[in-house]
This record gives C-alpha cells, structure tokens and sequence, in this order.
C-alpha cells in the first residue's frame, strides 16, 4: 500500500500516530501541506522545523516533502501522479480545516481511496471530554476534574524506520525543496527568535525533560513571575507539533507525580481550549456571549497602533509587547494583562488583539489564541468576569517588584527607582532628570492611565451589564 502521511502542526517522528501506523501498513510518503494564513512568526518558526524534521528523516533513508497547495489539491495530485492509494494523517481542529477535511475524506471513501485519521493534537479526542448528557463544558474547573478520571492514552513509538515512497523528478505537485514554501521573510527582523530559540524535536524533547526535571515542583509558585524563568517555555513546540502533548503529559505524572498538579492543570487548560474551539467554532471570530455583539468598542487606531509597538505608556504593557516583537514569545502572566489593558482600557474588541498574537507569536495556536483572548475580553466561556480589570502597575509590584523585566525591555527606564520605574508618569521631575528620561520624548506618556482605563471601562461594560447572564456548568 502507498501511503501519503500528511503533515501539518505535527512535525515530530515521536507520539506520530498518523506516521506510526502508515509506516507499518505500508510505504510511506511524508508530506507537509502549507496551511492558509499562517502569521509570519509562525512561519518562520515552522521553517526551520521543517528543515529539521527532514534532517531526521533522511538519517533512515526518507525525506520530507512540501506542498503549498491546498490538502485536497495536493492528494489528488499524488493520486495521480504517484497512485497513492491511502491518506492518513493527525486531525486538524481549525475549524475550517476540519470542516473541509471531513468532507474530503468522504469524497475519497467514494473513489475507493484510504483514509485514516488519527489523534496527535489533543490529550484526547473532544468527544470523550463531554458531561454525561453529551453536552460540552463551559467552565473549567468541573472539566479538569472529570478530565483527571479519564485513561490518557500513551504514546506511540517513535517511528525510527520505513519504507519510502520513491519520487520521480517529473512529479511537480511536491518539493524537497523546503525553501520553496518562502516562510523565511524578505526582511531580517528574526534575530532575536533565533537567539531565544532554537528549533527541531530534539530541542524540544530537550526543554520539557529539564523543565519537569528540574523545575517543575517550582512552577506553582514561579510561574507568574515574568523575570524568572519559571515556566516550561514549551508552548512553541506544542504549538508546531514538535512535542507530542501526551508524551509530556505521561512523562511529567511519571517522573514528578507529586509535584506536577499545577503543571499537568495548564495543560488540560489547553485541552480546554481545543474542547471550545471546536464545539463553538464561532468564537474565532465573534464573541461566545451574544451580547458582546453589540458591546461599544472604540477601536481607535493610533491607541492600537501604540499598543501594537509597545508605545502605550504603561511600562508592564509596554515591556511585554516588545518582548513579543522581538523573540515571538510572551510571559503569561503579562499577556494576561496586554489583553486586558486592549480590550478594557482602550476598548478595543479582542479580535484585533487576536490577530497581532497570530502574526507575531512562535506559539500561534489557534485555539489557545482564540480561547486567550475571549476570557481576557470576559467574553468567552469561564471568562475573567467584566469587572475584572487588571491594574498594570499593582501587577508590575506584585509579580515584577524589582522591575528586572521592565529594564530589559525598556532599557531607557532603567536609571528610575524600582518604585518610579512602574509607574514613570508620577515621577517627579528630579527623578526623571536624573534617569534621563524626557516624557514624551524618550518614553511616552500614558496613552490612558489604568483609573481613567477602569472608569471608561465600567462604563462601556455596563452598558451590557444588565443583559448578561452568568454562564454555568
């Protein structure tokens, strides 16, 4: 049997279902099917990936093929061009993707074509995390613990050998070439992604196992303390399929059982992500409570544009946006308050947020971004509730009270007291002389304080207070 194996957020030869099984039922064709309106982060990330997984592959003989046409042009192209005979492949949960996948399988079933499709995204399939009812969650807390009762599958083996499918060169529907896919921009901004990270299954394999290792049983306390490295840093590989979640999962109860709760809590959290994602499909684009709908949003886009590049005035907001622009990554805690400081502070609807996440994060994960942003807009389900506003300034003392995170994004604050430094508008003008800051010359007045932010807030939320309703279980 000749088997094309299509590959797309799962570029790993570890915990492959799809690979696994196709490389025991027959020759095998690994094929990466270039998905539609990745951001450029993401891209770039997924290159260098790619390039790594082919590197793994040919170590046994094989090699990974590209297509940058769409998944259904491009097996109808092997189809024919190569008579395969069997597709299989991980499920996508896009819901775009997943919607279109199905339907093509069909039409492939009716050609007399194979089709298998398997897990490698989620701990478990979505459809065996519902309540009794067959109805899907809403709130957290009561989907972690019914998620804890259940049997967590284990990984499959490592795919270490094959048979490969041979490539004449007149076949055109694919390359070998992964350059061909141009995910690699024209400008160079990728420099510091390169010094943060570094790309392939290996490095990935490498990052959880010293993380639950050695930190692990800290990361309850750490994790919300953006200057310390105290969380896993493994959302990028997750995020490009390089891990397996279920290999992480299994290995962290096994090597840490007593310690690893919190950790093992972020990742159901994610499993939740994927739970709405694909039960609400909407939510990629409108808010989960209707009456969001019509919630008076301001989008005003100078205030967006300064958000964007770190310019707002607000050092914590300030400082996590340039970590974002520079390395493709953000500390959760202070994506936590961006979010809130956009949508709540400056009104502007989270779609907007969403869509600056999905261009320049490495960790772009369509469900995790959709997820993110509603319950920080306190829009989505088991949502951060309206009033809830994050005060950047309390959250910098709390999580950040020597400022080491500021100074190393806003290097121009660095010569202010760790006391001026959040909050440098209030300084006085001695201390800002002396620190040689200029307001509105070398840092930028607040673009809106967090009181006046709150007070505009509550009232925009108020507007809609009187038709919401709390979500329950």
């Amino acid at each position: 049997m000749k088997i094309a194996v299509i590959l797309r957020n799962d570029l790993r030869l570890h915990d492959h279902p799809a690979m696994h099984q196709a490389s025991l039922d027959g020759d095998i064709l690994p094929v990466y099917v270039l998905q539609e309106n990745l951001g450029s982060a993401f891209k770039y990330w997924t290159h260098g990936h790619l390039k790594s997984l082919q590197s793994s592959l040919r170590k046994f003989d094989g090699d990974l093929y590209v297509s940058s046409h769409s998944f259904k042009e491009t097996i109808e192209s092997l189809i024919e061009e190569l008579q395969i005979n069997a597709v299989y492949y991980n499920r996508s949960y896009h819901p775009d993707q997943r919607i279109r996948d199905e339907a093509f399988a069909h039409e492939l079933d009716e050609k007399g074509i194979l089709v298998k499709t398997f897990e490698g995204t989620m701990l478990l399939p979505p459809w065996k995390a519902v309540k009794e009812n067959g109805e899907p969650y809403k709130v957290f807390t009561p989907f972690y613990k019914q998620f804890r009762t259940k049997t967590i599958p284990q990984a499959v083996p490592k795919v270490m050998e094959a048979t490969f499918i041979e490539v004449p060169q007149e076949v055109t529907c694919i390359s070998a070439t992964i350059d061909s896919l141009k995910l690699v921009p024209s400008l160079d901004w990728t420099k510091g992604i390169d010094e943060t990270w570094s790309v392939g299954e290996d490095a990935a394999i490498e990052q959880v196992k010293t993380f639950i290792d050695e930190d692990v049983a800290a990361y309850k306390h750490l994790r919300d303390f953006p200057s310390i490295n105290g969380t896993s840093r493994i959302s990028p590989y997750l995020a490009v399929g390089a891990l397996s979640v279920r290999s992480v999962y299994h290995y962290a109860l096994k090597m840490k059982p007593d310690v690893c709760e919190a950790f093992i809590r972020q990742l159901i959290w994610r499993e939740f992500a994927y739970h709405m994602i694909v039960h609400y499909p909407q939510t990629v684009s409108r808010p989960l409570n209707e009456k969001f709908d019509n919630f008076p949003w301001l989008n005003n886009e100078d205030h967006y544009r300064k958000w964007c590049h770190g310019q707002t005035g607000i050092p914590l907001i300030d400082a996590g946006m340039r970590e974002l622009w520079l390395t493709g990554y953000m500390h959760n805690r202070v994506r936590m308050n961006v979010a809130s400081y956009l949508t709540k502070h400056l009104l502007i609807d989270f779609t907007k947020g969403m869509e600056w996440f999905w261009d320049t994060l490495i960790d772009s994960d369509i469900a995790n971004n959709t997820f993110g942003w509603q319950w920080a807009s306190g829009s989505g389900a088991d949502a951060a509730p309206y009033f809830r506003i994050f005060n950047p300034y309390l959250q910098s003392e709390k999580f950040d009270n020597e400022a080491t995170y500021i100074r190393k994004w806003i290097p121009e604050l660095k010569g202010l007291s760790n006391k001026d430094i959040i909050e440098p508008d209030q300084a006085s003008a001695e201390a800002l002389e002396d620190a040689g800051v200029v307001l509105g010359k070398t840092y930028p007045f607040p673009i809106v304080t967090h009181k006046a932010g709150r007070t505009r807030a509550l009232l925009a939320y108020g507007e809609i207070k009187n038709s919401k309703s709390d979500e329950s279980e």
